[in-house]
């Protein structure tokens, strides 16, 4: 087998998950206000959110309304981690793979 091709394409490879991670980045906060307009009081009321760090704001959690999903809450405060946790995975797989498929046949 020819294995220096799956050596070249390391630092491809690593590039290529520099930028993914980069990008990950970029649209964090993005996806952290959007997290945080799903927890506000007048959407899913999630117990404890304080909307922007001020408890007193009308959006921040209300105990009078009443939560209405609980694990509605907590899947959206899951979401990031396991988002960045889902890129790191692929990342890496793709980095021991080789990338694609098809450079890991036998040559003939």
């Amino acid at each position: 087998m020819n294995k220096s091709g799956n050596l070249m394409n390391l630092p491809m490879n690593l590039l290529m998950l520099f930028m993914g991670v980069v990008f990950l980045i970029a649209l964090i906060p993005g996806l952290v206000e959007l997290i945080d307009s799903t927890q506000q009081s007048d959407s899913l009321n999630c117990v404890g959110f304080e909307y922007n760090g001020d408890a007193d704001n009308v959006l921040s959690y209300n105990s009078t309304i009443g939560t209405k999903s609980s694990i509605g809450c907590v899947a959206i405060k899951l979401y990031i981690p396991y988002i960045v946790l889902g890129v790191l995975i692929a990342g890496v797989g793709m980095i021991f793979y080789g990338g694609s498929g098809g450079q890991n046949q036998q040559m003939q």
